[in-house]
């Protein structure tokens, strides 16, 4: 009951949200009853039937305006809106202080230590001597911070594809295997790699790339190898895992792009503390949504051993200090981090709202 109220006020919330920016921005006269409840029959549908794909999208355009650069953009647009010859100063300034502030290396560190040194370090500092069946890899398409599940990669070499990033996420994934075989266990491992570019080689796929690379370069047999192209995000990759684990508890009727979210796949009631039943997994995911991750993957029965990478947190010896003058000069950088560090916040929200989190704090 809790849940379903704080739900019912988070959407509340935004409504309140989206109705002040449009009454803000269009002229009340072109507010007609039917645009209202359009948005209305949008967001009961967004409570309703949360595996709607049309909510993701609905959602990326409502939060544009929770971002720093979405903000700072409406606040510029909105400063000119009488005219370029009569500006709103105070808007302007606003507009400054904002993008100032998110682009400030010093920002983005401090926002990366509250989102990675409270959730991912406090994981990955439980126990982890403990056998597992697969140790599971997010690749570079399945962490999007954009719930509308917008695909990026950042490709190293045309040649085989992979990313600096999710290629280091492979070798550390080589060591997690080694540490399992020297217990006398042989984990699947599991990369969920999600849709892959076309590459340049013919007749080579991406499976193989991958394959190649974890056998070749991190040391894992190769019948032990599962490479899953479905999962876009960890919600789907979660289920794209389940599939392959105990594929007769899951259907096939997965479609990419699409929410797969069927009545035959058990989901572990929101804050149960009982993980006996569930399957024990390594995850090695980016540290900044290890939290996230890691719920969702628990809410459909996964027993989470966290493994964090790609931290953006720095530390200094004496506690918080400067760690240069170049701390309070404003970057692209460190723009980018801070704007990840907000869409994952808001990821959260949008999975919270989604019924796809079990509890965040007891994960």
């Amino acid at each position: 009951m809790f849940e379903l109220i704080t739900q019912i006020l988070v959407l509340v919330g935004i409504y309140f949200l989206v109705r002040f920016v449009l009454l803000t921005w269009i002229d009340r006269r072109y507010l007609t009853w039917l645009g209202g409840l359009v948005l209305v029959l949008l967001m009961v549908l967004a409570f309703l039937d949360p595996t709607n794909k049309t909510v993701g999208v609905l959602w990326g355009v409502i939060s544009f305006p929770l971002r720093p650069l979405g903000l700072v953009l409406i606040l510029l647009a909105s400063s000119v809106r009488v005219g370029t010859k009569k500006v709103d100063g105070s808007q302007v300034m606003a507009a400054l202080i904002i993008l100032l502030i998110a682009s400030l290396p010093l920002t983005a560190y401090l926002l990366t230590a509250q989102t990675e040194q409270k959730s991912a370090l406090e994981l990955s500092q439980r126990p982890t001597d403990r056998d597992v069946p697969a140790i599971v890899v997010l690749g570079d398409g399945t962490t999007p911070s954009n719930p509308a599940y917008r695909l990026r990669s950042q490709l190293s070499n045309i040649a085989d594809g992979l990313s600096v990033t999710l290629q280091s996420r492979l070798l550390y994934a080589g060591q997690l295997y080694a540490e399992q075989r020297s217990r006398g266990n042989t984990p699947l491992v599991i990369v969920s790699a999600g849709p892959q570019p076309i590459l340049a080689q013919p007749n080579v796929t991406s499976t193989d790339v991958i394959t190649n690379f974890l056998v070749q370069r991190a040391g894992v047999d190769g019948s032990q190898v599962r490479i899953e192209t479905d999962g876009v995000d960890p919600r789907s990759s979660a289920i794209a895992v389940r599939k392959i684990l105990s594929p007769g508890d899951v259907s096939d009727n997965c479609r990419l792009y699409a929410t797969c979210d069927n009545g035959s796949i058990q989901e572990v009631p929101t804050g149960a503390a009982d993980s006996g039943s569930r399957i024990p997994i390594q995850l090695v995911t980016p540290a900044l949504g290890l939290r996230r991750t890691a719920s969702t993957f628990a809410r459909l029965n996964f027993g989470i051993i966290p493994k964090p990478t790609d931290f953006y947190v720095f530390q200094s010896q004496a506690g918080l200090r400067l760690a240069a003058l170049t701390d309070l000069i404003p970057s692209a950088e460190a723009l980018v981090i801070s704007s990840r560090v907000v869409d994952e916040y808001l990821a959260t929200v949008y999975y919270f709202l989604r019924g796809w989190l079990t509890d965040p704090l007891g994960v």
